[in-house]
Parts: structure tokens; sequence; C-alpha cells
């Protein structure tokens, strides 16, 4: 059976672990952390529903190449790999064509974001990647198997297991380096409301593109902009914000004129609109907001400041987390003029930001 868009929000947790799947990354990101990864992954799938024809594995063998970045081949067996450890009751080839087009979207920022930390740590980080290939064989060895056995088990090959090594070993390197207690107090006091318990009273209009076709869903957002607009230039927004969510917004509490009551984290509402929300000043009105259910705008009646300090803070998790994927993040971007090149249109994301 085919794994539909559906079941992507209990799925997509998996792909968190290919940005952070190292042994001291693992021990400061929390299960929390699939939550962000969650939504963004089903949004990307969410743009593109409609699957001309599956992948398969008999389709695309282990060393095709799906893109390239500056020249350096991205392969099916990097994407396999990934697949094979997250869904290992799951056959690759039932696995929806939208959700591998998702992870071949975070593979080639992987690609980005190593080249980054090839750059900043220079011969001693190659010179640690190189040891732990070099350990990994020769246990591989001891138990008389091979490289390509390995991959094979996993519908991969030698390079991109490779590949994937060096990844795991340069990015649990890097953020043991800069996750530490003096870089996670200065990210708490940069991003204090996200986690110090400050909460917003907020109204939303929601309603549903009529397809997944991306025309619908502009078309969608441009009904949105339009309100947007009628509520920022009327002196009264609360009051006509009311009036068009009772109108025209899908979402069960249009009754209330779209009033959600007290937000405070992403458990709230999808990660996407809880850091919209936190940008916004009291009385504003944000663009109009996708999300795995549809197209949002957003309006913050009141902000109830938090307290909680960072020395208070009995968990750290979301923190780290956060601070993790602004990392990862800053990475991709000293890498924004770098050439990725797709070389199969079958998975080419339906987004391509680079």
């Amino acid at each position: 059976m085919t794994l539909t868009l559906a079941a992507a929000v209990s799925v997509s947790v998996a792909f968190l672990t290919m940005l952070f799947d190292s042994a001291d990354a693992r021990r400061q990101v929390s299960r929390m952390a699939h939550r962000r990864v969650c939504w963004t992954l089903v949004s990307l799938a969410f743009l593109s529903c409609v699957n001309l024809f599956d992948v398969t594995a008999e389709d695309l063998p282990a060393n095709e190449i799906i893109a390239s970045v500056d020249g350096d081949p991205v392969y099916v067996g990097e994407l396999n790999l990934i697949l094979a450890e997250r869904f290992q009751n799951q056959p690759i080839n039932s696995i929806d064509v939208d959700l591998k087009r998702a992870t071949c979207h975070l593979l080639a920022q992987r690609r980005l974001a190593l080249r980054a930390l090839r750059k900043v740590g220079g011969e001693p980080l190659a010179t640690m990647v190189q040891n732990e290939i070099d350990a990994f064989v020769t246990e591989v060895r001891r138990r008389g198997s091979t490289l390509q056995q390995q991959a094979s088990a996993r519908s991969s090959d030698s390079a991109s297991l490779l590949v994937d090594l060096s990844w795991r070993v340069a990015w649990g390197a890097y953020l043991k380096s800069k996750l530490t207690d003096e870089n996670l107090r200065r990210y708490f006091e940069s991003h204090a409301n996200a986690y110090d318990g400050t909460k917003y009273r907020v109204s939303q209009i929601f309603m549903r593109p009529i397809s997944t076709s991306a025309a619908d869903i502009l078309e969608t957002e441009k009904t949105l902009s339009s309100f947007a607009s009628e509520i920022q230039t009327n002196d009264d927004r609360e009051a006509v914000f009311a009036t068009l969510a009772r109108q025209h917004s899908q979402s069960p509490t249009a009754e209330s004129g779209g009033q959600l009551g007290w937000i405070e984290s992403e458990g709230d509402l999808p990660a996407g609109l809880v850091r919209e929300i936190r940008e916004l000043p009291i009385g504003s009105v944000s663009r109009p907001l996708r999300s795995p259910f549809g197209v949002h705008l957003l309006l913050v009646h009141e902000i109830e400041k938090g307290k909680t300090s960072y020395d208070e803070l009995t968990d750290l998790s979301m923190l780290r987390r956060d601070a993790a994927n602004a990392l990862f993040q800053n990475l991709v971007e000293t890498e924004s003029e770098t050439k990725v090149m797709w070389h199969l249109d079958v998975l080419k994301p339906p987004t391509d930001s680079q």
C-alpha cells in the first residue's frame, strides 16, 4: 500500500534524525524537534500532491544521481539509506513520491551544510571524518562483511554510505562545539519569547484551497490577502476580522469570530504559525500562511509576557533543538551562491530554493 500524504505527520518525524543523527546530537535534541520538521516536510508535500507516477527502488538504482551540489553528486542511495532506516517495515517502492521529494530537498540542504562545515573545519575535520570512516570499515570487515553488503541491505551503495557517515561525524562534532551553555544562553536571550512562557491571544481566518494545485493555493492566498488589506485599512480591525471570520473561515472557531484563545507553544498550532505570531505586534494581521491543513490569516489581540529566565528552565531540549536548527540553516545560507542542479525531475522538490 502506498504511503499517502495523510500519513506524513506521523512519518515525517524520521527526517529530523538525518540532520541530528549523532551520539552527541541525539542527547541534545528532543523528540519535540520532530514537530517542526514534521510541519516542514508535510508542507513541502502539500504543495505537490498530484503524482504523475511513483518512483520505485527498481526504477532508480542506488548509484543514480539525483542532484549535484557544485558538481558533487547526490545519489539515490543516500535517499534510500534514510528511507530504509526510518521505514524499516515499509518497502521503499511503496513510499509516497512527495515524501521522497521532500527528503531530497533536505539531502541537498545537508550537502550544502556539509560543504560549509568542511570549509570551517579544514584539515582537522577532514582527519576526524577519515578516522571515523577507517574505524567503520575495519569494524565491518571484522564482522566478515563489506561496505557494499552493508549498503545493499538498505538499497544503497558504498559511496552513499560513506557520504552519510561523513555528514553524521561532521555535524555531530559541530553541534558538540556550538551547543555550549554560553551559546544556549545567548540564543535564549535573543528568542526569549519562545521559551519564557510568553502567550498570545489570537484569532484566525482559515480557508482550505479547493484542491492541492499551486493555482488553487495561490487563489486562496489572494483571497486572504484581500481580507488582510481590508482589515488593515479599518479603524476597528478586530471587529472587521471577526466579521470576515464568521463569513468566510472554515475553522470551527468561525462562529466565535475566529478566536483561538491563548497560544504559547508549537503544540497549540503548527510551528510555522507560532513563529509568525511571535513576530506580530498587538493589533496586527499576518500575511496568508500555509500549513498542512490550508491557509491561515492571524490577528494578535493581546500579549502576556512570560517571566521564566534561562536559569529557571527545567528542560533545555526545545531550546537546543531550535539552536541546532538555526545552526543548520546558517550553514546552508553561507552556501547560498553554490549551484544545485537537479538531474531527476521526478525527485526534484516542488520548490527549488537554491
